[in-house]
């Protein structure tokens, strides 16, 4: 009987991991050569240019914006301030005039069944609604012609909803007119920095 012969067949090496490895060198290699040449091109550029001055005004017109400036401070330092106090939530919390404060709990927004919406000004709906009219009804007053409305709302512009700023900024103009009051809102200062 012939003795069977097992026949070894030698297989060259795995190459797959080596490949990986290389594969991961040469990757890395490139993105740190294009990170290089993009911080090369940003030392190397030119500093952006200056944005255009509008033209000055001929002096005439000068003197006339300044006076024009001088007659709306004067007007605006004749009236007496009334402050709305307006929470982030959208309610009407205090009033502040001729010393006096007066708490109030009145609603500016209301919950809208359309869910894209969620949340209405009630002053688009009511003219009583309408900070200045709150106003004028809560302190008792025929009109606000002899103050200068501040609307103090309790958080900055960005963090209130979007309904009570576009609420709050039509309600300016409509002070004007309706109640004859000159309106503003002014944000919270912000913290300051140690």
């Amino acid at each position: 009987m012939k003795a069977r012969v097992k026949r070894r067949i030698r297989r060259p090496p795995d190459l797959t991991s080596l490949f990986d490895v290389l594969f991961i060198v040469v990757f890395v290699a490139l993105i740190r050569a294009a990170s290089a040449q993009q911080s090369l091109a940003a030392a190397t550029a030119p500093p952006p240019k200056p944005a255009p001055q509008p033209p000055q005004p001929p002096a005439a017109v000068s003197v006339l914006r300044a006076r024009a400036l001088a007659s709306i401070t004067a007007e605006l330092a004749g009236r007496t301030p009334l402050v709305i106090r307006v929470s982030e939530t959208g309610v009407v919390e205090m009033l502040e005039a001729d010393g006096k404060k007066l708490a109030l709990d009145v609603p500016l927004l209301e919950h809208d069944p359309d869910p894209t919406i969620r949340r209405t000004y009630l002053g688009d709906r009511s003219a009583q609604l309408r900070v200045c009219r709150v106003a004028a009804v809560n302190l008792n007053l025929p009109d606000l012609a002899r103050y200068m409305v501040i609307i103090a709302p309790s958080r900055a512009r960005a963090d209130l909803q979007e309904a009570l700023i576009d609420g709050l900024d039509r309600d300016l103009a409509r002070c004007l007119v309706e109640q004859r009051g000159l309106a503003t809102i002014v944000e919270p200062s912000p913290p300051a920095k140690p």
